[in-house]
């Protein structure tokens, strides 16, 4: 199963050690990519976050993922403004 963690803070990035030792920057209120869930399952250093309220950790379902392989013409469009410069 695979896991997706969500920064919770209002100002600043936050570091997350994962399990493996790699380490996850997330600015606020920015959401990882999908990991394997054993990068989180028994992390001190996870939970401590977790605890603090700095960061929550969702399951990934299956819905979640048939919506990103969704084909893009039918995704909602982007809100960026169009290329302007000629």
């Amino acid at each position: 199963m695979a896991v997706r963690i969500r920064s919770l803070l209002v100002s600043g990035p936050i570091l997350v050690p994962l399990s493996t030792g790699r380490t996850v920057r997330l600015s606020p209120g920015q959401e990882s990519d999908e990991l394997p869930d054993v990068e989180v399952a028994g992390s001190d250093k996870v939970e401590k976050l977790r605890r603090q309220g700095l960061i929550h950790v969702e399951s990934v379902d299956e819905d979640d993922d048939a919506a990103e392989r969704e084909p893009a013409s039918q995704r909602p469009r982007s809100r960026k403004r169009a290329d302007t410069t000629e």
